[in-house]
């Protein structure tokens, strides 16, 4: 294994685990604001918590760039951010709210089933799922079943809130797989989390009320 690919993988399970921990968080922050609040305030912070990081990394990057190129550059980086942000905050948004009617632990487990999803998503763009992912996907089932399905064969309203909100964090995975080698992922995660954060505080402003 090449020691980027190491890197990179050891990169996303340390933000796969810190992602997990948020759950049992965004279930206490239920019991005080609203989902669209709750998402607002948060991915403001998101946003904000990299500017630091962008500013010393555009320090050291010191490459001129033709204003063709940076032109084209711009306008990939706002339309893919813009279509990014508006994944995040309909997956967040559905996220939060199922939130409010079923616990942290089947959250983090249907959200998570957007690991099979994406492949299986892919087969629209003709990328052919290995055997090991319709095993998992299998098994994915399987588990949301015995976590989700009552006796009368009707599945909760909070996890299909949730179960819907993994489709498009799925969807936001492969925008950001394409997306991600061909501009700075620094500037995109601050960018697509200011967009999901407009999204939300306005989206607030119309159906919530905060006490």
């Amino acid at each position: 294994m090449k020691a980027q690919t190491l890197k990179s993988d050891v990169l996303l399970l340390i933000t796969a685990t810190i992602w997990g921990f948020a759950f049992v968080a965004q279930r206490m922050g239920m019991e005080f604001v609203g989902p669209f609040t709750f998402n607002g305030v948060r991915f403001a912070l998101g946003s904000l918590s990299l500017l630091p990081l962008i500013y010393f990394m555009n320090r050291r990057k010191q490459e001129a760039v033709p204003e063709s190129t940076r032109r084209a550059d711009i306008k990939l980086f706002l339309i893919g951010g813009s279509f990014a942000g508006l994944t995040i905050f309909l997956g967040a948004s559905l996220q939060q709210a199922g939130l409010v009617y079923t616990t942290a632990g089947k959250a983090g487990f249907i959200t998570g089933l957007y690991v099979v999803i994406v492949p299986l998503m892919g087969l629209f763009w003709r990328l052919r799922p290995s055997s090991g992912t319709w095993i998992g996907a299998a098994l994915a089932a399987v588990g949301l079943y015995f976590l989700s399905v009552s006796e009368e064969f009707t599945i909760a309203f909070g996890d299909l809130l949730v179960l819907i909100g993994a489709f498009f964090w799925a969807g936001h995975v492969l925008i950001l797989g394409w997306l991600s080698p061909k501009t700075d992922a620094v500037k995109l995660a601050s960018f697509q989390f200011a967009i999901c954060s407009v999204l939300s505080l306005v989206t607030a402003a119309f159906v919530e009320t905060v006490t």
